[in-house]
């Protein structure tokens, strides 16, 4: 992606290998990403109930959506463009605020299993289904599933309201004292 696009905006990049097989890394910059949360929300990527205050609770939480929701669609387009690849293997990252870059998700993808997926009726899990060799960092894991817990406890408390109560914040991923 150029730095024209509105993903490269909003702290995310793209980088294709053309070897074999070929290779996608995409990196969001964490910083970037999260300054950027309020035209996301307007844009409708997130929900308007994720206040500032949440935002800062749940990084990880948030660039894991972004993932999830970007990946098939640019995944299919890889596949359906001429001169596609037999395979591809993709790769996400984010830069932290302290600018060490932390491992999230990977996999392998085929042109054959792109095209076995109805993507007219796409469905969560179908092109997960379809990937091979996943492999998810234990602790990008691990602070999304904390930072998941902590959302559901601060949208529930209050779904009204402009800046809900917040439960402190979570220690996952800090050392023990």
């Amino acid at each position: 992606m150029g730095p024209q696009t509105t993903a490269h905006a909003w702290g995310i990049e793209t980088r294709f290998a053309q070897s074999t097989p070929c290779r996608v890394d995409m990196t969001i910059n964490q910083t970037i990403f999260m300054a950027h949360m309020p035209e996301m929300i307007q844009a409708g990527l997130f929900n308007t109930q994720v206040t500032p205050a949440l935002q800062k609770q749940i990084p990880h939480y948030l660039m894991n959506t972004l993932q999830i929701d970007v990946t098939p669609g640019f995944v299919h387009a890889l596949f359906t463009q001429r001169g596609a690849p037999a395979g591809c293997h993709f790769d996400w990252f984010y830069i932290a605020p302290d600018g060490t870059r932390h491992p999230m998700v990977g996999f392998d993808m085929t042109r054959a299993a792109d095209a076995r997926i109805d993507w007219a009726h796409l469905r969560f899990g179908d092109m997960a289904a379809a990937t091979r060799n996943p492999v998810i960092d234990p602790r990008f894991d691990a602070l999304v599933n904390q930072e998941t817990v902590d959302v559901t406890i601060a949208l529930g408390q209050n779904q009204n309201a402009a800046e809900s109560e917040l439960p402190p914040p979570s220690n996952a991923g800090k050392p023990a004292q």
